[in-house]
């Protein structure tokens, strides 16, 4: 994804990171996020205004509204108005909220309300997992539900109604195998942002990189001594035989 140098800026003034870490990444709502609010809103305006047309043009079983059906409806366009306008705040709200995904972190900015906000922080090495659910409109609309599960006794964290969720855990992972990476071996080229040249892979410390892969080697015996051990019904190396 390409992030536009006036975004980054923005980002890197708002944001608690370095004026030197990239911006790999940034996810908003699904279009729907918006939209359901919207819906929801406009039906429940359909409902005030015809339940005031009717209640006001049923003849002589209701009189008194008929004689003061002006009056009425003008009090059913008022709470219609009310509606709409507790209807725009939650969707402008939500259009404020966003998740950034740097070489480092993965930020979470919320907008709880007009005149707050909050910054969720997690840095990479901290991901232990990320999963993704669909419902069933998120699977024909092509939205869902991140969890990104941390070790220990750390809260996991949830993004709601996120375009393309899938594409986006496979970033996300990408971006946490390349910082682990860089924290075992040395610097580690980033494999997202292509089509970014500020995110071209940069030059790797050969000998870095080898002493590595020679760890990676070193940690695959030792976890595959660790199974046979595990594996094995005596509990413990095999008993030598005395002659």
């Amino acid at each position: 994804m390409n992030i536009s140098s006036s975004t980054d800026k923005y980002l890197h003034s708002k944001l608690p990171i370095d004026a030197d870490e990239k911006i790999l990444a940034v996810y908003r709502h699904h279009w729907f996020a918006y939209a359901s609010s919207w819906i929801l809103g406009i039906v429940v305006v359909i409902i005030i205004m015809s339940l005031a047309t009717i209640l006001t043009t049923i003849g002589d079983a209701q009189g008194a509204l008929v004689e003061h059906r002006p009056e009425v409806l003008a009090i059913a366009l008022t709470f219609s108005t009310l509606v709409l306008i507790g209807t725009s705040l939650p969707v402008y709200l939500r259009s404020q909220e966003q998740v950034v995904l740097t070489q480092e972190a993965l930020l979470q900015v919320l907008q709880p309300s007009l005149f707050s906000s909050k910054i969720d922080q997690l840095s990479l090495q901290h991901i232990a997992d990320v999963s993704v659910k669909q419902d069933f409109f998120g699977t024909i609309l092509g939205y869902g539900q991140i969890t990104i599960e941390t070790p220990g006794e750390q809260d996991n964290y949830e993004f709601f109604m996120l375009p393309n969720p899938q594409d986006t855990a496979r970033e996300i992972v990408a971006a946490h195998e390349n910082f682990t990476a860089a924290i075992q071996g040395g610097f580690m080229p980033t494999t997202l942002g292509n089509g970014n040249p500020s995110l071209q892979q940069q030059p790797i410390d050969p000998a870095a990189y080898q002493q590595f892969l020679q760890y990676q080697r070193m940690m695959a015996q030792q976890q595959q001594s660790q199974a046979a051990q595990a594996n094995d019904p005596t509990g413990g190396p095999a008993d030598q035989t005395k002659p």
